[in-house]
């Protein structure tokens, strides 16, 4: 008892502690070096994930001036004095607590430095003026930098807004909170509403109005001329305008508007060409964004020049929320499934993610990915990497090339003779040069059933022990499938009682193409349903004068027929799929009784007392009013189904066993189809 008490409270000591040190921040450190400022930092120890890859840290400072570094130590010269907020975002990779929270530090610089400026961003990869990055994938609970570079390389000066969307409407919930926004190039909050009252139609090229307008002074319209053919296509130039891009804005503006819940405006002045700037977002996770993590989530950002004739950026971030932070990661672009329009030959694409942290560089790459039983393996079709390389088959003895093995199970990616810097090898500053991906696509092997796979790959650099990602799973849209059902209910006779009907309309909402047990709700309205009583001929022994003559009553019978509209409801139906042909399900019903009506016919039997014999029926009629909303039922039931279960026709019978009434079996026989 006293190992066990002892244990506890060591173990609850330990976890205080570990918390404790989650809250720490850097402690950032600064030292001169001439016109340079040397960076480093102290952190908390790191906690190893058992069985993981060796854990450490990366590193993401901003430098408060509008510039970043993603070094561990990074030696950078400001381009003016003043007093900077220098801020480092430390991610803890392999480790199982927080990532340290962050803290700004101020910088005062006294003196201009007088050294050439050799600060280089490496960020932008595409052709685009426009994109982004995170420090580090989004951790629920955890805060993350979004960075935004623009920069101009498409006309003499270019000024316009940025918007950011966030929170993807498929989600449902919000998964980001925007906690802070740090300009540092004049740029100035704007929204959405301005964006749009900016974007009107462009009526004329303003080349054309200088031209005519110079067109006075021969020297100034040849000169004018003479530029006009270098920004212009033949064709602008023929027709004597420029292209306007406003409504092609306003309308990409409003299919992100549908796409996302949330968005933010900045408005940025004009930047020559050539330049780069960039805009820090600080973002918030939320602790309940997405219950399934290694979801793919989405930021977008458009960029929107203010000159009409220049055409909109869109520029989208798929990024990965994750349990903890691991830079080898599978993904799964569209990972929800619309299995009402997939195909056997519908693609999913799937992205291995991997990086290099070691201290040397790793020349060869194998990566190893279980396919799913449902997926085709001869189907595979790589569509991208990093680094490029060209087919094994085809390159020369020890050129840089990729490789592919399948087996009915697998598929394996192998780069051969590649150069893959280490993340914390010396001398190594750009740390996208230590990432690569291999991105594919494979198909089905048939249409599957309605159920989540999931798979995962082993990543081995060089002849290191493998490491193995996170597991992707490709989940189908759960889809409600409305149906229609029409039927007829058969009573059986019971003494002096039969029924008729009632003819029955019903609708039907339940998942569509289920392969699990679900739920299905259905409401029907019950038409004509008729139910009588006859009741035996009672004998009567009486005598009665009827006009001037003697009669004897032989006997007497009635009937009582009662008429009814109905309202059905099956507040709880199971069932189940026996496959793609039979069905079962067990329920329960209620009955509420619409309209109802009651007749009763009454009949007298006589016979004459003398001659000639006279056989005589005396019929009265009694009829009550309709009555409405006059009475109620309920029945448990058994159901049986036979036909496309679970996306088509359908014939089925129900047995009901109503709780009150003078016959209590239903049969209900109906045809049913689902839309």
């Amino acid at each position: 008892m006293r190992k066990t008490g002892l244990t506890v409270l060591l173990a609850v000591a330990i976890g205080g502690f570990c918390k404790a040190q989650d809250s720490i921040p850097p402690e950032i450190r600064v030292e001169e070096k001439g016109d340079s400022i040397h960076f480093s930092a102290s952190l908390r120890p790191l906690r190893q994930v058992a069985g993981a890859p060796s854990s450490f840290y990366t590193y993401f400072w901003e430098l408060g001036d509008g510039r970043f570094s993603f070094e561990k130590e990074p030696l950078y010269s400001y381009r003016d004095t003043g007093l900077y907020q220098v801020r480092l975002y430390a991610t803890n990779n392999y480790d199982d607590g927080k990532a340290p929270p962050t803290r700004p530090r101020p910088v005062k610089i006294r003196k201009k430095p007088t050294g050439t400026n050799t600060w280089a961003s490496h960020f932008f990869h595409g052709n685009g003026n426009i994109e982004m990055k995170v420090n580090r994938n989004p951790r629920p609970g955890e805060d993350f930098v979004t960075l935004i570079g623009y920069r101009n390389q498409s006309a003499d000066s270019l000024k316009g807004s940025i918007v950011l969307f966030f929170n993807e409407r498929q989600f449902g919930q919000d998964g980001f909170t925007l906690a802070e926004k740090r300009y540092y190039n004049g740029e100035d909050s704007s929204s959405l509403s301005t964006l749009m009252a900016t974007l009107s139609p462009m009526k004329c090229s303003p080349q054309r109005e200088s031209r005519e307008s110079l067109a006075d002074d021969p020297a100034e319209s040849d000169h004018t001329e003479s530029l006009t053919r270098q920004a212009s296509a033949t064709r602008e130039e023929k027709a004597g305008w420029m292209p306007d891009f406003n409504s092609e804005a306003r309308s990409m503006l409003h299919v992100l508007q549908t796409t996302y819940k949330q968005h933010t405006v900045l408005h940025f002045p004009a930047i020559p060409a050539g330049e780069e700037k960039f805009v820090f977002l600080d973002m918030n996770t939320l602790p309940g964004m997405i219950q399934d993590t290694n979801a793919m989530v989405g930021l977008t950002a458009m960029l929107v020049p203010d000159d009409p004739a220049l055409s909109p950026e869109v520029y989208q971030l798929d990024m990965q929320v994750v349990a903890s932070h691991d830079p080898n990661r599978l993904q799964l672009k569209s990972r929800r499934i619309n299995y009402r329009f997939m195909k056997k030959t519908k693609e999913l694409t799937y992205k291995v993610q991997f990086q290099n942290t070691g201290k040397g560089p790793a020349k060869k790459i194998s990566i190893g990915i279980a396919i799913p039983r449902q997926l085709n393996t001869r189907s595979v079709e790589l569509k991208s990497m990093s680094p490029v390389c060209r087919w094994c088959d085809s390159a020369y003895n020890r050129q840089s090339c990729i490789d592919t093995v399948r087996t009915d199970d697998s598929v394996y990616f192998v780069f051969n003779n590649i150069y893959l810097p280490g993340l914390q090898q010396e001398g190594v500053t750009n740390k996208d040069s230590t990432q690569g991906f291999v991105e594919y696509s494979i198909r089905f092997k048939k249409k599957p059933k309605k159920i989540p796979f999931s798979t995962r790959a082993a990543i081995i650099f060089d002849k290191n022990e493998p490491v193995f990602t996170n597991k992707a799973t490709a989940k189908f849209i759960k889809g409600i499938s409305p149906g229609i059902m029409v039927g007829y209910s058969a009573l059986p006779s019971k003494g002096g009682y039969s029924a008729k009907g009632p003819l029955q309309f019903g609708y039907v909402l339940a998942p569509y193409a289920p392969s699990r047990p679900y739920f299905q709700a259905e409401i029907f309205v019950g038409l004509l349903q008729q139910d009588e009583f006859t009741s035996a001929v009672i004998k009567d022994q009486r005598d009665t004068v009827i006009g001037n003559l003697k009669y004897l009553i032989t006997g007497r019978s009635s009937k009582t027929t009662t008429q009814r509209n109905s309202f059905e409801i099956t507040p709880l139906h199971y069932r189940y799929n026996i496959g793609n042909w039979i069905g079962v399900g067990l329920g329960a019903m209620v009955q509420v009784n619409i309209s109802e009506k009651t007749t009763t016919e009454n009949k007298a039997y006589f016979i004459a007392q003398q001659l000639p014999l006279d056989v005589m029926t005396s019929v009265s009629t009694t009829k009550t009013g309709t009555r409405w909303l006059g009475s109620w039922n309920a029945a448990p039931f058994a159901d049986l189904q036979v036909g496309r279960v679970k996306t088509g026709p359908v014939l089925g019978l129900r047995y009901l066993r109503l709780l009150k009434g003078d016959i209590t079996n239903r049969f209900f026989l109906y045809a049913g189809f689902k839309l």
